[in-house]
């Protein structure tokens, strides 16, 4: 090559560059538009981890697992932040961000039955983990593996208190002490106050790292009971028929290879699969 072609073509490239930058935003079709672009662009709070986190190392399962799902289609993730803790809730953090385009995908979110959250707009993609209430001991509840045992011992039960698992323990007569939240009952079992609970499954994950040196731990195989446990799901608007079904297939191949297993049994936290 000549080097007035050279410079011809060191000229040309930005331009080459701008024109399929723009070709791609013009792309109707969410899934081709962002593989065009190679990146997937989702949305998360920043304040949630071990499901997602700002800025921090690990980013969360939810993240990693975006991550993995886009590299099949040869895409980056790309994150935007969407507090789900401010007043509105996460109606609010929909409408200023997946619903106004900034993200094509939110991650994290629970199928509850509640279609009202979605607006008539979004759709649950199918549920990738299942996640509930999980029984840790310690102390006199060492090697008790069941609510039941709890119960025959007279061995008090931390709980969050106005929640199902403390509706649960009530109806059926289980000691229990209440705590206002998750973290203040890991709080009470850092400290030695209390030798048995029930708390959110990723509970376990947070009171590591800000207790790192507890003895207390969950029940090995412990299932939730049935009315105790649910499936997370990730949402996309509704429109987007063919990033739905790229999600699906990336979660399908992710529960089929142990992938998704192996990436949420890195944060601490207990795996089960959805839940039917």
């Amino acid at each position: 090559m000549t080097l007035s072609g050279l410079v011809l073509l060191m000229i040309l490239a930005p331009v080459v560059a701008r024109a399929q930058a723009v070709d791609a935003d013009e792309i109707a079709d969410t899934l081709e538009r962002s593989k065009a672009k190679s990146k997937l662009i989702a949305c998360a709070d920043p304040y949630n981890f071990p499901y997602a986190a700002q800025d921090s190392d690990p980013p969360g399962f939810d993240i990693e697992i975006m991550r993995e799902i886009a590299k099949r289609g040869g895409m980056r993730l790309e994150m935007v932040w969407a507090d789900t803790g401010t007043r509105g809730g996460t109606s609010r953090a929909f409408r200023n961000s997946i619903l106004k385009k900034r993200c094509d995908v939110f991650l994290g979110m629970s199928d509850g039955g509640d279609d009202d959250m979605l607006m008539g707009q979004l759709a649950f993609t199918k549920p990738y983990v299942g996640l509930g209430y999980v029984l840790v001991v310690q102390g006199k509840a060492e090697g008790m593996k069941s609510v039941a045992e709890l119960k025959k011992a007279n061995i008090k039960v931390g709980v969050p208190m106005s929640t199902p698992i403390d509706d649960y323990l009530f109806t059926n007569g289980v000691p229990r002490e209440l705590f206002l939240d998750n973290r203040r009952i890991m709080q009470s079992m850092a400290k030695g106050e209390l030798d048995a609970s029930l708390v959110w499954a990723t509970a376990i994950a947070v009171a590591r790292r800000e207790f790192p040196n507890v003895k207390f731990r969950m029940v090995e195989g412990y299932v939730p009971e049935a009315e105790q446990r649910w499936n997370l799901n990730f949402v996309v608007r509704k429109q987007d028929k063919a990033l739905m079904e790229f999600i699906n297939d990336g979660i399908s191949e992710l529960l089929s290879n142990g992938r998704m297993k192996q990436i949420v049994d890195s944060y601490g936290v207990p795996f089960y699969s959805p839940f039917s």
